[in-house]
């Protein structure tokens, strides 16, 4: 498949935070850690509501945040739509989103563009791949069987409390595979699954480097590669610098799986310039999985 960049305006200069697998997003009032570095082109109005609050994780065994971000001015966040969003390596520090992801969101809905969703995150800790048994704890687990609740808690989600996608970026793109699986499999099926540069591995030699599994039988247990087939078709969006580390297994995503409407290929590879530079197409690749309104 030829690889073309899909042109575009970049919101804001991001090179400070190349390198990450996740990027920074604006501070949060009462964030513990230090505020990153924000663009002064990028003013509060600019950005989401974003709020955090701890929940108590059995399925990790710890104090868990949970972030929300949703376009400002709704009358109600009452049954609002939400993409659940896993974030990379790095965890949630200084942010789980990228800023151009938030921004768009906020934009789009200020111009009418796409109807009101939000973002969630989940904590999962250094290094997730958002698998059970990891060092993190049941994150699997976590994802499909306490967030529902915590989501439903807070009148979010769908009737039992589900985000209606996934979204992922770096491991945070390996986990979304398994979570849009494992809702399949559960008869629940998420609408789309967004992949910003998922860290898939083709070789046990390349996966054991991340010190994530402990065994390579581990590691195929859930490698989502080896459960294409248990995404049940789910339409599923990529992309990815054009000198990714793991475009070998980000190709074979692209080349196994029959139903990919979106793939772009930006220059660059597994860092922030290119994470920074898919918002817009990002964000209306899920709106449009939205679902209808009666």
């Amino acid at each position: 498949m030829a690889r073309e960049r899909i042109s575009r305006r970049l919101l804001m200069s991001v090179l400070l935070v190349a390198g990450l697998s996740g990027c920074a997003a604006p501070p949060i009032a009462n964030a513990p850690s230090p505020a990153p570095v924000v663009e002064p082109a990028l003013s509060e109005q600019d950005m989401p509501v974003i709020r955090t609050e701890y929940v108590h994780s059995e399925h990790r065994g710890v104090p868990v945040e949970l972030y929300l971000a949703y376009p400002r001015g709704l009358e109600s966040i009452e049954d609002l739509p939400i993409v659940l969003y896993l974030h990379g390596r790095d965890g949630v520090r200084p942010t789980p989103i990228p800023y151009d992801t938030l921004a768009s969101l906020e934009r789009l809905h200020r111009e009418g563009t796409i109807p009101a969703f939000g973002f969630a995150v989940l904590d999962g800790g250094y290094n997730p791949y958002w698998n059970d048994g990891s060092a993190n704890g049941d994150l699997a687990a976590m994802l499909q069987d306490e967030l529902p609740r915590w989501l439903s808690e807070r009148g979010l989600g769908d009737a039992g409390g589900r985000p209606f996608a996934v979204a992922g970026i770096s491991t945070g793109g390996f986990g979304a595979l398994n979570y849009a699986a494992d809702r399949n499999l559960a008869g629940h099926p998420v609408a789309a699954v967004g992949e910003v540069a998922p860290a898939l591995q083709v070789s046990w030699e390349g996966m054991r480097e991340k010190e994530a599994f402990a065994t390579e039988a581990e590691w195929l247990a859930v490698d989502p590669l080896r459960r294409l087939d248990d995404l049940g078709g789910v339409p599923v969006g990529v992309w990815t610098g054009d000198s990714d580390p793991f475009l070998d297994g980000i190709d074979q995503l692209i080349e196994r799986y029959s139903n990919i409407p979106v793939v772009s290929f930006l220059p660059g590879g597994h860092e922030g310039a290119v994470f920074e530079a898919v918002g817009t197409e990002f964000v209306e690749f899920l709106a449009d999985a939205l679902p209808a309104v009666d």
